[in-house]
């Protein structure tokens, strides 16, 4: 049976989140500029779809893939209007608090599960070509 990439990837960068939130010092003070867990859930799901698409591209050495993950990365920011200290300090934040954060990867989860499934309608809905 094939293992599906999409969830291994995720339970890996899950797993990821946990350990570096297991081994931080918690910061129970909120930043004053802490992105709304929604929002912050939106943001990362982009950031995994990048880090998706920029793993996809084989681009050989890890260095062509740094560069091309971090202007992937800066154009979620400005579309997203985030500031990337803010998400920074956000990141942390949610990373020292367990709960808030897996309460985020279960919103990127959902997230990413619509992403696909209207990506599956539109790919069936599409008319085949006619020569």
């Amino acid at each position: 049976m094939r293992r599906n990439p999409f969830l291994t990837s995720l339970s890996i960068l899950l797993l990821n989140g946990w350990l570096l939130a297991a081994c931080t010092r918690p910061q129970d003070d909120k930043p004053d500029n802490l992105i709304p867990e929604e929002r912050m859930s939106a943001i990362l799901t982009e950031i995994h779809l990048a880090e998706a698409r920029v793993s996809r591209m084989n681009l050989g050495s890890s260095d062509s893939s740094n560069i091309v993950y971090k202007r992937l990365e800066n154009q979620i920011f400005k579309t997203m209007k985030v500031d990337t200290s803010a998400y920074t300090r956000s990141y942390v934040y949610y990373s020292s608090h367990p709960r808030e954060m897996e309460s985020i990867y279960t919103k990127i989860a959902d997230n990413l599960k619509k992403k696909s499934d209207k990506q599956q309608k539109e790919m069936h809905t599409k008319k085949p070509a006619r020569s």
